[in-house]
């Protein structure tokens, strides 16, 4: 914590003085509003419905309640489902963080990871379980796990669960838990089916809501760059070039994250990795943690993947293509301009895209300003407001990268009058000194 009122605030929800001085060891700074309205309800036994974005600080809002609980118990009283492998093993650090300094046991069940290993884990009597729906059923079906004694049960975006095909999974775990549990349910969008799910199997719950749902972070500059399909990884490269800060860089197919790391690397750009399902979890994990820790600048995500990404300080969220989902466009921006740090993002939107554009501005209810790549070219059927707007950009040369950009390719002249250096890749001078 930063100040004296930054500890008061803390305290005044309720928290004890052992996790207070662990929350100020972490240098958390005052509670987020989803924590300011949650947690003290969640400490008092209430049933939640919580609509908390990815960035919002929600993981505290269920894990700081369930230490708080735990303390002084034996026995396994605490459940918390995850829709992702990643996500589960990032509440999982959070509670080594601020549970495992109490004493406060907890364990990982994820799919990835031997049976044999968890079956060996859950011997020493953990007090927390953290898991995905399938890998904990996959427990109940061996008969590793008991679930009667679950006091208190956390279901973290509910709505990524259910859109992954976990409804059936969801009603097996809950049918195993006594009805007297408290529940607590946090999902970034609260539809019908939430709606449904919260009725079957909380308790006259709490509703939670900081600000409009799905309001996208205030602190992240969002823009547009309209490029046509044959622009795209020419504009993602220079944008990489210019960019000192970390980035991460979304797109839809798990095949071409991959070739756009590899075209990353062909630029020269070491400092880069990516996460699919393509990759092992360990190389994941592996992945992710040097990206964390400074080693790696650019990371090339899928959205599944990516949902496990929680990394402080991401300077810059691209998204190489638009999600289907405007669900999903939050979800990826919610990356960068976390705990009131600001952030930027910018998503490359092709003339196919301007439908999907238009539904994701729908959603927000504003417009993202946009702009032109230098020679844009906009078929007349999908012509908008867009079509006419910011008519381009000048180009200077990429930072400290003269070699990058082929100094016998000719200029062109954009669409707006205004010029630019050559447009392709210099073949051999981009795999200089590769290595790989």
């Amino acid at each position: 914590m930063n100040t004296d009122s930054d500890a008061a605030q803390w305290r005044d929800l309720g928290l004890s003085d052992d996790l207070l001085s662990l929350i100020e060891k972490a240098g958390f700074k005052s509670p987020t509003p989803i924590q300011s309205k949650a947690i003290p309800l969640a400490l008092k036994g209430d049933d939640i419905v919580a609509s908390a974005q990815t960035g919002s600080g929600k993981t505290a809002c269920f894990c700081f309640p369930m230490i708080e609980k735990m303390m002084g118990r034996k026995g396994t009283y605490g459940l918390i489902l995850s829709p992702t492998r990643e996500i589960a093993l990032q509440t999982q650090q959070t509670l080594e963080q601020f549970a495992t300094p109490l004493g406060i046991r907890s364990v990982s069940l994820i799919g990835g990871v031997n049976l044999r290993s968890d079956e060996e884990r859950l011997k020493s009597g953990p007090h927390i379980l953290v898991g995905t729906p399938g890998r904990i059923c996959d427990h109940l079906e061996r008969g590793n796990l008991w679930l009667e004694y679950i006091e208190m049960l956390v279901l973290d975006e509910a709505d990524r669960m259910l859109d992954m095909g976990f409804a059936k999974e969801l009603n097996r775990i809950t049918s195993e838990i006594s009805d007297s549990r408290q529940t607590l349910l946090f999902s970034a969008t609260i539809a019908p089916e939430i709606e449904r799910l919260a009725k079957r199997i909380l308790h006259n719950p709490k509703r939670v809501q900081v600000g409009r749902a799905l309001a996208t972070n205030r602190n992240v500059d969002q823009k547009v760059l309209l490029v046509n399909e044959s622009q795209k990884l020419r504009e993602l490269m220079y944008l990489l070039e210019e960019e000192r800060e970390t980035v991460i860089v979304f797109n839809r197919t798990k095949d071409n994250t991959f070739k756009l790391w590899r075209s990353s690397l062909d630029y020269g750009m070491e400092d880069s990795t990516y996460i699919s399902s393509n990759k092992r979890q360990s190389d994941r994990e592996k992945a992710l943690e040097g990206f964390k820790d400074g080693v790696y600048r650019i990371l090339f995500a899928t959205d599944v993947a990516g949902r496990g990404i929680h990394v402080e300080n991401v300077g810059h969220v691209i998204n190489y293509d638009l999600p289907e989902e405007p669900e999903d466009y939050i979800h990826r921006i919610g990356r960068t301009g976390r705990q009131g740090a600001t952030g930027k993002a910018t998503s490359f939107v092709t003339p196919r895209e301007m439908g999907q554009l238009r539904r994701i501005e729908k959603v927000l209810g504003s417009t993202i300003p946009s702009e032109q790549a230098p020679g844009f070219r906009m078929e007349s059927s999908s012509r908008g407001r867009h079509g006419s707007g910011n008519r381009g950009r000048s180009r200077g040369p990429a930072r400290g990268r003269s070699s990058g950009r082929s100094a016998n390719s000719s200029r062109r002249t954009a669409s707006s009058g205004r010029s630019r250096g050559g447009s392709g890749r210099s073949g051999s001078s981009r795999r200089g000194g590769r290595g790989r």
